[in-house]
């Protein structure tokens, strides 16, 4: 029996368990906010001092990759920025969008992420219909990833950094007119780490 188990996120219950879990425990992007598609899983814990019974320890997520593309993830995948914004390419990335854990357990995001790569494909195909061929992540707030180097995802660069008060932004959904008074040009403040791993 698995000690560390998900539980793909359905209920209006479960989704508020995420929400208190990310407001309250993630260490630097405490925001449940996301924008395109979205997949979560709550993660629970089982041992000896819960006499089996199944206790939660956190959330982790995939939702839609990110847009602009960071260039390192370009040159990674080979492609140019319009050729990686068609659905057929854009979609069958997902971004690691939140990964929180409310208790440290030794060896436990290891289990996770490799629970993440086998259902992630599945749930990504039965929700939107599309293949999952990478997931990416962003490691930031002094954070150098080192569970997702222990689960062999490859560090392909840093972003290009942006100011702290940038207003979050999707170039799927808001207009040209919100996206020209929100953009700030990269500042080279606040670089996170990218992160990729192919399936």
């Amino acid at each position: 029996m698995k000690t560390i188990t998900l539980e793909l996120v359905e209920t209006d219950v479960q989704k508020s368990m995420v929400k208190d879990i990310i407001e309250n425990h993630h260490s630097y992007v405490a925001s449940n906010s996301s924008v395109g598609r979205r997949i979560d899983w709550l993660i629970y814990h089982r041992d000896v001092e819960s006499f089996g019974i199944p206790q939660t320890i956190g959330m982790v997520g995939v939702g839609s990759s990110v847009y602009p593309c960071p260039k390192a993830i370009l040159e990674y995948l080979g492609k140019k920025a319009a050729e990686y914004k068609e659905p057929e390419h854009f979609n069958t990335i997902a971004n690691n969008w939140r990964f929180c854990l409310t208790k440290s357990i030794k060896n436990a995001g290891t289990q996770i992420l490799k629970q993440v790569r086998e259902q992630a494909p599945v749930e990504w195909k039965n929700k939107y219909g599309d293949d999952l061929t990478h997931i990416i992540t962003f490691v930031a707030g002094g954070n150098n990833g080192a569970v997702y180097k222990a689960d062999n995802w490859k560090l392909i660069g840093k972003t290009a950094g942006l100011a702290k008060e940038r207003e979050s932004f999707s170039v799927k959904w808001d207009s040209a007119e919100h996206l020209a008074k929100t953009f700030i040009p990269p500042t080279g403040e606040n670089k996170k780490l990218i992160f990729i791993k192919k399936l």
